[in-house]
């Protein structure tokens, strides 16, 4: 009797013993469950690193994140779009504030560098960001500030902004973007197998210098240009009248830049004609969603953003 009793209590100790481990692993896989729910409900966050010259006070969507450097180390963001606001310490010389819109995509690094001064115009900067994409290849996206900007790649030229190109081979890169009238800008770059690196970059108008028509532009820049960037024809008015053209005429508002680009079609990324200023007057031939058809001389028309003209009737 006594060794039955003995085996019974053993046999209910050992049943007590694997009750309580099994008790154990489920609250593992249960607390293991719940964090992997956390972080999947949890946006994977993106990196970003702001520079200035000189040091500045830095906004994300209007809430101050620090002065630059911003992500010496590391800062992060969660995923979105963004208002980035640079705003410079008040001295003896009056600089402009710098807003752009940027993108944060997740475990991707956005990085921005900004050079003040004392006008937008005269202010450059670029902005670096990366998508992901299919394949091993790598791809270049710049935009710039003038657009029809040359572009050279590792000293070769590759068209004119805005532009995406395609199958290159990634590691590191120079890029430099030539507009003349404004300072060549010369950036460092790494391409990464399978992604797209953006290129936002804003040329600073050049010392002395003023933003040339397309009358101006009647030689090539001084680094080597792209194949495919032509000089655009000189635009004048059909003739200069004191009286109004005929209506409906389009009466040209001021712009950021002091001229309105004429392009060959009602697109942003169609072929500049040339420019014109505030002030002047050509009359409408037609309408596109927020574009004007201009007569500029007899036999010649173009397209303006209706944006920046007045439709007088």
């Amino acid at each position: 009797m006594p060794k039955t009793r003995s085996l019974c209590y053993y046999q209910a100790n050992m049943k007590q013993k694997v009750v309580f481990l099994i008790g154990i692993v489920l609250l593992f896989v249960i607390i293991g469950i719940i964090v992997t729910v956390i972080r999947s409900r949890t946006p994977k966050q993106g990196e970003l690193k702001v520079e200035s010259q000189p040091t500045a006070s830095v906004f994300l969507d209007d809430k101050h994140i620090g002065r630059t450097p911003i992500g010496k180390t590391s800062y992060k963001v969660n995923p979105g779009e963004y208002t980035l606001k640079i705003t410079p310490d008040t001295g003896s010389v009056t600089l402009a504030n710098f807003q752009e819109k940027i993108k944060i995509t997740p475990n991707t690094l956005t990085y921005v560098d900004v050079s003040l001064s004392e006008s937008e115009l005269t202010t450059s900067s670029y902005v670096l960001g990366l998508e992901k994409m299919t394949g091993k290849k790598s791809e270049l996206s710049v935009i710039s500030t003038p657009d029809s900007a040359n572009i050279l790649l590792d000293d070769e030229p590759k068209g004119i902004t805005p532009t995406v190109i395609s199958d290159l081979t990634p590691g590191d890169h120079t890029l430099s973007l030539v507009s003349r009238g404004f300072i060549t800008r010369t950036i460092k770059i790494k391409l990464n197998a399978g992604y797209r690196l953006i290129a936002a970059v804003r040329l600073a108008l050049a010392p002395g210098g003023s933003v040339l028509s397309s009358a101006d532009e009647t030689s090539s820049p001084s680094a080597k240009p792209s194949d495919t960037a032509k000089p655009t024809a000189k635009i004048t008015p059909t003739k200069k009248m004191s009286t109004d053209p005929t209506k409906p005429y389009a009466l040209i508002k001021d712009t950021p830049t002091g001229f309105l680009r004429v392009r060959a079609d009602a697109a942003t990324k169609s072929a500049e004609l040339g420019r014109i200023k505030p002030g002047e007057k050509y009359s409408i031939l037609d309408e596109k969603n927020e574009w004007f058809q201009i007569q500029l001389e007899a036999t010649r028309s173009g397209w303006i953003s209706s944006q920046y003209a007045e439709k007088v009737q």
